[in-house]
């Protein structure tokens, strides 16, 4: 009978002693790596500010075209795609910039451009592109010519002189 009970305590002891040590490695993988989230955070608003930032310029360069093709390189791709994205809920016209590029080479583009929206699910009557200025607010020009006299102040109090010339 002795036998039998210090058995059973000692079963009691091991199965208590492996519970424990499986809370232990369970609290272990429910730790927060605090590093790691921050860095998910900050990761995350800078994706959305450079989305926005996209969808208010809504404009492609050549730069976003592998050099001397029609063909999109990775920074075109994903431009794009935030446009698509964008456009299929708020109509509203893509600048394809020209840039220096030779007349036949851009039109290559435009209709690159044209059926990756058309693919992306943008209705032909709402895709509009067009070369011009890239879109956004940009900056009122009296500012510009007050952030202008104020560099130049700056410059002169420290030895240098600027000339502003409009």
């Amino acid at each position: 009978m002795k036998l039998k009970r210090m058995f059973v305590l000692s079963l009691i002891v091991a199965v208590s002693l492996s519970l424990c040590g499986c809370q232990e490695e369970q609290a272990d993988t429910n730790t927060l790596d605090t590093d790691a989230v921050n860095k998910k955070i900050v990761d995350t608003y800078s994706d959305l500010a450079i989305q926005n930032a996209i969808i208010a310029q809504h404009t492609l360069y050549p730069y976003h075209f592998v050099n001397n093709s029609a063909q999109l390189n990775g920074l075109g791709e994903r431009d794009l795609t935030v446009l698509v994205q964008h456009f299929q809920d708020n109509p509203g016209q893509l600048i394809l910039q020209q840039g220096g590029t030779e007349s036949l080479l851009y039109q290559s583009r435009a209709q690159t451009i044209y059926e990756k929206l058309l693919v992306g699910g943008i209705p032909d009557e709402k895709i509009r592109i067009a070369d011009g200025a890239p879109g956004g607010d940009g900056i009122a020009s009296n500012a510009i010519i007050e952030i202008l006299a104020t560099e130049k102040t700056t410059d002169m109090s420290q030895g240098f002189d600027m000339e502003v010339a409009f």
